[in-house]
């Protein structure tokens, strides 16, 4: 597919301005964006959280001292996710989107431990996914799904130059903003409070020795990742399965000595 190819220049850049003082928290965004990824049978079973992200919910609305925050992968231009990457899944696309090839995807968790927005998340596939900025739509002429769908105008699409000049705008205004020459995903504030607490919620993430470790990991397909991308329940299992299969291994040479003296 073209939308998805590796980034070549010129870069024809697009991105989006939320604007956080317009975000009512109605969650029209996420519906919208289950509904274009076809995880919609969450929407009538209600088997999801609207806060949280999942391999299935890539778009959630949080709070951040009371003022609701539309929330996804923010498609940075440093992309570390892609540079991490062993295998390539993750690209940075022409039209700025940072994608993940899900089936080149190995699931080794490098992508969801260097992100500081927390967005990378593991599908039942054991395959991580996140928001694709709707590459395919842009492809079209289309806005994101989440754009279009919300009803207050909070969500503005665009070149990403235009939505820079905007958010430069509202920062001349006295507001806060967030992103500019950062992301795709551009937040424009009032309210301090929250937009501290959103900072200090990115700054906890963010780890340069963990990021030095994971850069220094040879990951390869087929091969067990580390302790620390398993998760607590995922080490209790390999935990039991390395005691399980070691005390199997001893009973073996146990039965051979046993044989070897008759």
């Amino acid at each position: 597919m073209s939308e998805t190819k590796p980034v070549a220049w010129p870069r024809r850049d697009y991105g989006v301005l939320v604007d956080l003082d317009k975000c009512n928290g109605c969650g029209k965004c996420v519906e919208a964006c289950k509904l274009r990824n076809g995880t919609s049978y969450e929407l009538r079973y209600k088997t999801f959280s609207p806060t949280e992200l999942t391999g299935t919910t890539w778009l959630s609305v949080r709070k951040y001292s009371g003022v609701s925050t539309p929330y996804r992968c923010f498609h940075c231009y440093s992309a570390v996710c892609a540079l991490v990457c062993p295998v390539n899944a993750h690209i940075v696309t022409d039209y700025g989107a940072v994608i993940i090839q899900t089936d080149k995807c190995i699931g080794c968790g490098r992508c969801a431990e260097v992100c500081c927005y927390g967005t990378p998340r593991q599908g039942f596939d054991r395959r991580y996914k996140k928001c694709d900025l709707c590459i395919d739509r842009i492809a079209k002429g289309s806005p994101p799904a989440c754009v279009e769908a919300c009803p207050t105008g909070a969500l503005k699409f665009g070149p990403v130059a235009e939505i820079y000049r905007q958010a430069k705008e509202e920062e001349a205004r006295g507001r806060k903003t967030y992103g500019v020459e950062l992301t795709h995903w551009v937040y424009v504030y009032s309210n301090e409070e929250a937009f501290r607490e959103f900072l200090d919620d990115v700054a906890r993430r963010k780890d340069p020795e963990k990021i030095r470790k994971i850069f220094s990991f040879p990951v390869e397909r087929a091969t067990y990742p580390p302790v620390s991308y398993l998760g607590i329940e995922g080490a209790a299992v390999a935990t039991a399965l390395i005691a399980f299969f070691g005390w199997r291994q001893s009973r073996i040479e146990e039965k051979k000595r046993a044989g070897s003296h008759e």
